[in-house]
């Protein structure tokens, strides 16, 4: 294939710089952008030009001239965005002249509003049952319920299995908030690729150790043929075009419930490790995960250190370091110390800190 302009946004996320690395081992040229300055992916030799962008959030009409101007001076012929300034990018897709990897903003926020992706969706997946928090109730069955916002990210809000009342929320919007059914069982991630409906690279994976109560930081890789298919039938079903996640519950009696959807890249990518670009670019099948173990083992050395002891642990794969590409990993610690800077100037926690530039949450 002729060597292709690839542009990534997100390039914060460890997942932008497996991304990175992919199409940069394929032979193509690498443009990543962020807000922030100093990510991981801006040391890598896989990224041939960096760019600090507006927030989406904002500054958004200044983030859409941006990305415009780019993909025109830069020749960009696919943008790929990760995080979750891609509902931004999906609103103005039709004003970039290259490939964009999202779907319409109308699909893409009926997917990532909570509430709207269980009622919307509830006939071709199972989703527990979900109903906004103002039209919730039976207090007295609160234990049984998980209660989070409808835009919310790492789990940074949800209460589960409390005792609550309705004066817990007398400061929250209750149509911003869903009350729904807890699932007790086993969480699994899954990770997949489209193309205009079609299913070009799939994993999924138990995060075995996190980062409080949300994201993984260690993930070991399963299958339940019953989710793929799930998955298969639904992403086909919507015409769904880039990335597509899910948290998924199995429970003891092995039944499966989709819990929400993540209209964006997760770290199920890692799984999928040097193939990924192929899933964009080529049409070779399904790429399916390989059986690798993989963590983030920086974030593990703080969250966990004592796991690092475990030989299990020793033998995955770390996301960042990579012998031929060692910046990334040894100055790491200069994308710890911008959000640092803006946990504090912010007065927000470390999570809230790494996503609050480019966070949705509105209608």
């Amino acid at each position: 294939m002729q060597r292709q302009t690839i542009m990534i946004s997100g390039a914060r996320a460890p997942v932008a710089l497996e991304l990175a690395r992919s199409f940069y081992k394929q032979g193509h040229m690498v443009i990543m952008l962020d807000v922030q300055r100093f990510t991981i992916s801006r040391w890598s030799k896989a990224v041939d030009i960096y760019y600090t962008i507006p927030s989406p959030r904002y500054d958004r009409d200044g983030f859409v001239s941006k990305l415009s101007e780019i993909v025109l001076k830069e020749n960009v012929d696919h943008f790929i965005p990760t995080c979750e300034e891609a509902i931004y990018v999906s609103a103005c897709k039709d004003k970039l002249t290259c490939e964009v990897w999202t779907v319409d903003l109308d699909l893409m926020l009926k997917l990532h509003n909570k509430y709207r992706f269980a009622t919307e969706f509830g006939h071709l997946l199972p989703i527990p049952n979900t109903i906004l928090l103002k039209n919730f109730q039976d207090w007295n069955a609160s234990k049984s319920c998980v209660f989070k916002p409808v835009y919310s990210r790492f789990a940074t809000a949800v209460l589960i299995g409390k005792k609550l009342s309705s004066a817990y929320f007398v400061h929250e919007d209750k149509t911003k908030w869903i009350a729904q059914t807890f699932i007790e069982g086993k969480e699994i991630c899954v990770y997949s690729i489209w193309a205009n409906g079609k299913l070009k690279a799939y994993s999924a994976y138990h995060p075995l150790y996190r980062a409080g109560k949300g994201a993984g930081v260690f993930f070991e890789p399963v299958h339940y043929p019953n989710v793929y298919e799930d998955v298969v039938r639904f992403g086909s079903e919507i015409r769904y075009h880039g990335q597509l996640c899910f948290d998924v519950i199995i429970d003891q009696a092995h039944k499966h419930y989709f819990i929400e959807c993540n209209p964006r890249a997760t770290s199920g990518a890692h799984l999928l490790n040097e193939n990924i670009a192929k899933a964009f670019l080529y049409d070779e099948g399904v790429i399916i995960q390989n059986q690798k173990e993989y963590a983030i083992k920086y974030a593990m050395a703080i969250l966990h250190p004592f796991s690092l002891l475990k030989k299990r642990v020793m033998r995955a794969d770390d996301v960042i370091f990579k012998w031929n590409d060692i910046l990334p990993f040894l100055l790491q610690f200069t994308a710890l110390l911008e959000l640092l800077y803006i946990k504090l100037s912010k007065k927000i926690g470390w999570l809230e800190a790494s996503t609050a530039d480019i966070e949705w949450n509105e209608d």
